[in-house]
């Protein structure tokens, strides 16, 4: 979502300027670094954890999708505001096209959660990936 998505944004902002801040400040005391260092880390969980839920959410409407596909969504949709949007795009897509966006997901989410990987490399590939 935009609202998501700006979000990130946000944290990524404030991440760079603790880290400006951490180089601009004269730090008289070690307890001072490390209290910036805390800082600095507890933002980047925190976008990692909400670029999680971004992911998990968007995997969950691919679900809604691939159920769409096999003509099976019904009652069983996560996302039933976006049915209409689920269904046309599983009118555009075969079950195993769907069944493939939802694998290139959960690998583009591994690599980012267990791998070293440039995170905007990562993301640009497996959203590359999605059948749309």
């Amino acid at each position: 979502s935009i609202s998501g998505i700006d979000t990130l944004q946000s944290i990524a902002q404030q991440n760079a300027a603790m880290v400006i801040m951490l180089f601009d400040m004269e730090v008289n005391s070690v307890d001072a670094m490390q209290e910036v260092r805390d800082k600095i880390a507890g933002i980047e969980a925190e976008y990692r954890r909400q670029r999680a839920e971004l992911l998990a959410g968007l995997q969950w409407w691919l679900r809604d999708v691939w159920m769409e596909s096999l003509r099976l969504g019904g009652g069983m949709l996560t996302f039933p505001q976006l049915a209409e949007t689920a269904r046309r795009v599983a009118a555009r897509v075969s079950p195993q096209q769907a069944m493939e966006n939802l694998h290139a997901l959960e690998q583009t989410q591994r690599l980012l959660a267990s791998t070293n990987v440039q995170e905007a490399a990562a993301l640009e590939v497996g959203l590359l990936k999605l059948k749309l």
